[in-house]
């Protein structure tokens, strides 16, 4: 009769945590993990059910970094032109291998694969809360995955990120779990070096991840001494350190940088930034401090600050106290990331979004220690929904950077027959990722020229040596761009309008530029019915491609007298049009031969060899540069002989 009794009643009890999990339920390790991985996605299904997609999904940058890993399946390098050249135009490492990964197994869509990384990202996170806790799983399980989940719920910047298709969400899951490595070593004292991967792979979630991550090895290194006496903790925190150093010295040599071609499109300088934090202006500090609370408020910093004085008051344990430190230096690391690294581009809160990870695993530990006793118990219920309703809500707002998918202003240019056109366009994303044409990015992410050349040696490169088949400018691109692109002379003689107009748009928000067009534009010299020696060549190189032509054609263009300037590089635009075509041939080294000796070789070289060559760009920018001060001081002369 007792043990009928006693079977009755272990799920009441297993379920207030009471007994051991252990004695109760064999394998409720992965039935806790399983059963938290799938609530947490009915959690967020349910709440992303009622925002509309379209203000969340599939944002352009995210797009930007699979089309990055889509080049590297199909072409062999990473890019964003079929063509090349090479360019970090990414702020998300880790998220392009794995994208490249998934794309090379199964040739999987860009909109399919960002539903898959926040579904898989969402289970993620609910089976690894309930692995902190060595007991009363189920228990562990009910505040995981219901009061976690609810709670991240209501941090909507970290809702519509982590659904975004972008980083956010592989970076939230590598961050609890370093979290969950570094604690899980700390309570066993004993450490598997082999751990250090996934760490390593959270350290470059983005490019700046060290900044978040560093300081929780340094932490981590630090506490393992003071309480074992012992350098194995530093060793594992060297370890990943070093794996780190290993992958910005890949970088250097791949790209040619250590900084990436994001920092400086968005004029992102780390040295300027603590420079003015330490001037100790005081008007400048005052709003880094509001921003810093911004950050806090929107992730539930504020609340964790809370919850980290409680901790300490509850328990003692040495991976407690390890945890406690661990989120102290998350939280003051994210505050003070925008003093830094300078507002994020979209949204200021965008990149310390894993902080509502980390605030919301601290609540957890919270309410399993006041509810492992009987007499805190219902007031940990009632604290629960106290906090998850009284937590700061916002609104859905929609998150920025949504790329378009329908090209129609291609179709309305009347390049139909141009083959491979090179297309200016400010929002890379979608229109980079199909890889039919290629890019030049008036966002500067993905063009390395574009965002490291000043403004005047840039519109010579712009109109003399890229010269894009078409351009198309919208919005705040057509005000920023109005007087460096569309008031240049070289814009009205070498371009003819598909649609030009002052939107709606512009005249409200425009106020340096209000009258600035967007529109379509097309080069007259590739139309169909051009008969310039570029639209010849190109149309020959579609019949058959043929080294023999490209060498004549130069040798005869040289041969004229005009041919000593940069009139012959429209012979180094069509090789690279086809240069994957001439790369499947072998034929490289030939056309390489080619311009060798060409009067604009280091531009040339850059686009035949930047597939291969991270540092090609540099010659070229150097020769623009150079012969941009050269013709100036040519101007001169010429006005003086006069």
């Amino acid at each position: 009769m007792r043990n009928n009794v006693a079977e009755r009643t272990i799920p009441l009890r297993i379920i207030l945590g009471w007994p051991s999990a252990r004695d109760c339920l064999k394998g409720q390790s992965f039935l806790t993990s399983l059963l938290g991985g799938l609530l947490f996605v009915l959690v967020f299904h349910w709440a992303y059910s009622g925002i509309p997609r379209d203000f969340y999904q599939v944002r352009d940058d995210g797009v930007i970094t699979m089309s990055h890993g889509r080049n590297l399946v199909d072409y062999g390098f990473i890019g964003v032109n079929p063509s090349g050249g090479r360019v970090e135009g990414y702020s998300a490492p880790t998220q392009l291998f794995l994208y490249a990964a998934a794309y090379a197994a199964t040739g999987i869509g860009y909109a399919a694969y960002s539903e898959a990384q926040t579904l898989a990202a969402t289970f993620l996170l609910g089976a690894l809360l309930p692995l902190f806790f060595r007991e009363r799983k189920l228990l562990a399980f009910a505040l995981a995955g219901g009061g976690a989940a609810v709670f991240l719920t209501y941090m909507r910047p970290f809702l519509l990120w982590h659904g975004s298709g972008m980083e956010n969400a592989v970076t939230h899951v590598l961050v609890l779990t370093t979290l969950l490595i570094l604690f899980s070593s700390i309570r066993r004292r004993r450490l598997n070096y082999w751990l250090a991967l996934p760490i390593f792979l959270a350290s470059i979630s983005r490019i700046e991840g060290i900044y978040y991550i560093g300081p929780l090895l340094v932490g981590f290194g630090g506490f393992w001494f003071v309480a074992f006496k012992d350098l194995r903790g530093v060793r594992f925190s060297l370890i990943v350190l070093g794996l780190w150093v290993l992958f910005q010295l890949w970088r250097y040599l791949y790209f040619g940088d250590l900084l990436p071609n994001t920092a400086y499109a968005q004029h992102v300088s780390v040295v300027d930034n603590l420079r003015l934090l330490l001037s100790l202006d005081w008007g400048n500090l005052l709003e880094r401090i509001f921003l810093e609370n911004e950050i806090l408020d929107f992730h539930g910093g504020k609340v964790l600050s809370l919850v980290m004085v409680a901790l300490l008051m509850l328990s003692r344990r040495r991976e407690t106290v390890l945890l406690v430190l661990l989120m102290g230096i998350s939280l003051l690391v994210a505050a003070f990331s925008e003093p830094v690294f300078g507002p994020a581009r979209l949204d200021r809160v965008r990149t310390t979004t894993h902080l509502a990870v980390v605030s919301a695993l601290g609540i957890t530990f919270l309410f399993y220690f006041l509810m492992l006793h009987r007499r805190t118990y219902w007031v940990a219920l009632v604290a629960v929904g106290a906090l998850i309703f009284g937590t700061h809500l916002t609104d859905p707002y929609p998150v920025g950077g949504q790329g378009a998918e329908e090209f129609g202003f291609v179709r309305r240019s009347g390049i139909e027959n141009l083959f491979r056109p090179t297309i200016a366009y400010p929002d890379l994303g979608t229109i980079s990722w199909h890889k039919k044409f290629n890019i030049i990015d008036i966002g500067m992410l993905g063009s390395p020229l574009m965002a490291k050349l000043s403004p005047p040696f840039r519109m010579d490169w712009f109109f003399d040596y890229a010269a894009p088949d078409v351009i198309s400018m919208h919005h705040g691109w057509s005000c920023r761009y109005a007087t460096e692109i569309l008031s240049d002379p070289r814009f009205t003689e070498h371009y003819t309008p598909v649609e030009a107009y002052v939107s709606s748009w512009t005249k409200q928000h425009c106020h340096a530029n209000p009258e600035s067009l967007t529109g379509v534009w097309v080069r007259t010299a590739v139309l169909d019915s051009s008969q310039s020696a570029e639209r010849r060549l190109i149309d020959r190189m579609k019949i058959a491609l043929s080294i023999r032509d490209l060498r004549e054609e130069m040798k005869q263009c040289r041969s004229l007298t005009a041919g000593w300037k940069h009139d012959c590089v429209y012979v180094a635009r069509t090789a690279w049009r086809f240069l994957p075509e001439f790369r499947n041939l072998g034929t490289v080294d030939e056309l390489e031969e080619i311009f060798i000796g060409s009067f604009t070789a280091p531009f040339d070289l850059f686009l035949v060899t930047g597939y291969r060559d991270g540092q090609a760009y540099r010659a070229a920018a150097r020769f623009i540069e150079d012969r941009h001060k050269i013709n100036i001081v040519n101007r001169l002369n010429t006005r003086q002989g006069r």
